[in-house]
């Protein structure tokens, strides 16, 4: 999660409730970072896809996540 932004480490935390945080809706997200829901769905995204490359690049399965 180190190779992400601010921003993406953010909305990730907050979408599925990381760190003992209570996960948050869309809409919650975007008033608290004063976006729109769908520009904190899309860096979201864009988080995730970041995250599933780095699993890709160093041999990481997704079974050996869970």
């Amino acid at each position: 999660i180190d190779a992400l932004s601010l921003r993406e480490k953010e909305v990730l935390e907050g979408r599925f409730g990381l760190h003992d945080r209570d996960p948050e809706t869309l809409e919650v997200l975007s008033d608290r970072l004063g976006l729109t829901r769908e520009r904190v769905r899309q860096i979201q995204n864009e988080a995730l896809l970041k995250l599933r490359r780095h699993m890709v690049r160093n041999g990481i399965s997704k079974d050996a996540l869970l």
